[in-house]
């Protein structure tokens, strides 16, 4: 592959989902643990503002390139062209900076791990990530401490 050939990547996939085509490809970056490793193939497809949800992952594309992370908050309304996404990975503890929806490309459906696909729009993988967000501040606080002092 060329050398240039990751910059048209962004362009080719905001065409192709543009068109209602899906497109699958191997993420990168560790922001999306454990919903998503490095290295999984994820299927995107094309998504309308009026779509979206809290909760959804979105691919979305800034200035530093193109991202896949959550929904974590939504404000404006997309009939008065103010509405912001507001989006953070699964393994972040802070917010990306806003997003517009014509940042957004397409949302995440499935990925795909050891040999599966798993619906990342299920209501079982909806709880799951719940599950973990609840969870992960004790799993943080504990990771702090040292076992002797857990006793």
């Amino acid at each position: 592959m060329p050398p240039d050939s990751p910059a048209i990547f962004p362009d080719l996939t905001a065409e192709l989902l543009r068109r209602g085509s899906c497109v699958r490809f191997r993420a990168t970056g560790h922001s999306m643990q454990p919903t998503i490793e490095d290295g999984e193939v994820i299927t995107v497809a094309p998504v309308t503002p009026m779509a979206v949800k809290r909760g959804d992952i979105l691919l979305y594309q800034n200035e530093l390139g193109v991202f896949a992370h959550r929904v974590v908050r939504i404000t404006g309304s997309p009939k008065r062209e103010d509405m912001l996404y507001l989006l953070r990975g699964d393994a972040s503890v802070s917010s990306d900076d806003p997003v517009r929806p014509a940042q957004v490309l397409g949302r995440v459906l499935t990925v795909q791990r050891a040999g599966r696909r798993i619906d990342l729009t299920s209501r079982r993988a909806q709880w799951l990530h719940a599950a973990r967000a609840c969870a992960s501040p004790i799993i943080r606080w504990l990771r702090g401490r040292s076992p002797a002092s857990w006793l």
